[in-house]
């Protein structure tokens, strides 16, 4: 027969033991499961976020394109308005240096017709001269007018030149400016790297 103590006291002590194990294993289970359902509703919450924050954006990105198509338009409207003010400004040029050289013909062919052939001889003379002074006169105005105007407009356009490569210039510095503000902006909203809880309880 075998003992009370091994009939009945250890299959008690067991009983009791595996009892508290079972209770431990339902409250694990129960805990987790909490845990589960919490994890759950923050993954669904943050789906929901992530969702809504990828809309959004998409709405940011498309009203930026819809700016950036604006201030093109806005920029090329910009630059037909300069371009027809240059042309006007050309075309004004282009006149005036073609009454210029109207103006010079003009007054050439006035002292070549005047009457060289009337009065006395001694009056022919000097008319002759005094004509071929003007004419002479006339001569040398052009030709350092030419001088004059080959010196502006080289002038002006080494001042066009430097005032391209400014533009270029700024227009450099003003993109790495913006590139660095992204740059730091992005840093800024870097997502926070998402690591999972190896803990269990």
């Amino acid at each position: 027969m075998r003992s009370y103590q091994e009939m009945v006291v250890i299959p008690m002590k067991k009983m009791s033991e595996d009892n508290q194990q079972l209770i431990w294993l339902k409250n694990k289970v129960v805990k987790q499961e909490q845990r589960s359902k919490v994890l759950e509703e923050t993954c669904g919450v943050v789906t929901q976020k992530l969702r809504e924050t990828i809309e959004e954006n998409r709405i940011v990105r498309l009203r930026t394109k819809i700016q950036h198509e604006e201030h093109k338009e806005q920029m090329d409207y910009q630059e037909r308005f300069f371009k027809e003010q240059m042309d006007k400004v050309h075309k004004t040029i282009e006149e005036k240096e073609r009454m210029f050289e109207k103006l010079l013909q003009v007054e050439c062919a006035k002292a070549k017709q005047s009457d060289v052939d009337s009065g006395s001889y001694e009056d022919r003379r000097l008319r002759k001269e005094e004509i071929a002074r003007f004419i002479d006169s006339q001569v040398k105005e052009v030709e350092e007018f030419e001088a004059e105007r080959e010196k502006l407009i080289r002038s002006h356009e080494e001042k066009k030149v430097e005032l391209r490569r400014k533009y270029l210039a700024d227009e450099v510095e003003l993109e790495k400016a913006f590139d660095a503000a992204l740059t730091k902006l992005m840093e800024n909203y870097t997502p926070t790297t998402f690591e999972a809880s190896t803990s269990s309880s």
